[in-house]
């Protein structure tokens, strides 16, 4: 009953969240440009404490000086959440979630990249317009595995993401995240994941944020960035033990 009860009231809280976050952003956007990676990061600070999320976070991240890349192993979709309080930047995101209520729009306000990987032209769309975010100095999340697994084993990378920032200045941040066993999105419907972390009191996750490196390293030896990923991953289960 108390779980039931937790869900309903923070799936109104945080529509009532997103619709307000929207609201400010275009309110904003008639007075001049507007920040949209420090859009979504507010809106995910506000996200995480509405979830109960609660992050126990090693090493900081810096402020960025040139483009960036952060690459991360992905257990549910609340990585993202996690992931968006602590970075200022644009999500690689699969294009079903534009189409999902009120996330899908603000998602969209805020310069989300969406990427339907069954389609090449999409694929070929998405990498261009992460290239031109990264010319321009900005964040870009990105998530290599190309969807959720459990376990704490970080499967093989996609090209993709490395291959918008060949020849450009740009530097990776690799993170590692954890979460208690049980606790990923892998064989349920998407459905029955988001009623178990909406009706949990507490959903807790341990997140390590590496050294950055030089994103060419990546584009020679994409295990090399996996394999700096899963170091992190495993320190990540030691602090959560």
């Amino acid at each position: 009953m108390i779980g039931n009860l937790r869900r309903i009231w923070r799936m109104v809280i945080i529509t009532i969240w997103t619709a307000w976050v929207v609201q400010r952003a275009r309110f904003r956007a008639r007075f001049g440009p507007f920040d949209f990676p420090a859009g979504l990061q507010y809106w995910g600070r506000g996200a995480t404490r509405i979830l109960g999320i609660d992050a126990h976070v090693t090493g900081t991240p810096t402020p960025p000086t040139r483009g960036r890349l952060i690459v991360a192993n992905h257990s549910t979709p609340l990585d993202i959440i996690a992931l968006m309080g602590l970075f200022k930047g644009h999500f690689l995101a699969n294009h079903k979630t534009r189409k999902a209520p009120v996330i899908g729009y603000a998602a969209e306000l805020v310069g989300t990249i969406f990427v339907d990987r069954d389609d090449k032209r999409s694929g070929a769309n998405a990498i261009r317009t992460m290239r031109r975010l990264l010319e321009d100095k900005r964040t870009v999340i990105v998530f290599p595995e190309g969807t959720t697994h459990g376990g704490d084993e970080v499967h093989a990378f996609q090209r993709g993401a490395f291959l918008a920032a060949k020849g450009l200045d740009v530097e990776i941040i690799p993170v590692g995240l954890a979460y208690p066993p049980g606790n990923e999105f892998t064989q349920r419907s998407l459905g029955e994941h988001a009623r178990g972390f909406l009706s949990r009191k507490v959903n807790r996750c341990w997140v390590v944020v590496g050294e950055p490196f030089d994103a060419q390293e990546a584009i020679r030896d994409e295990d090399f960035v996996r394999g700096r990923v899963q170091e992190l991953v495993y320190q990540a289960r030691r602090s959560a033990s």
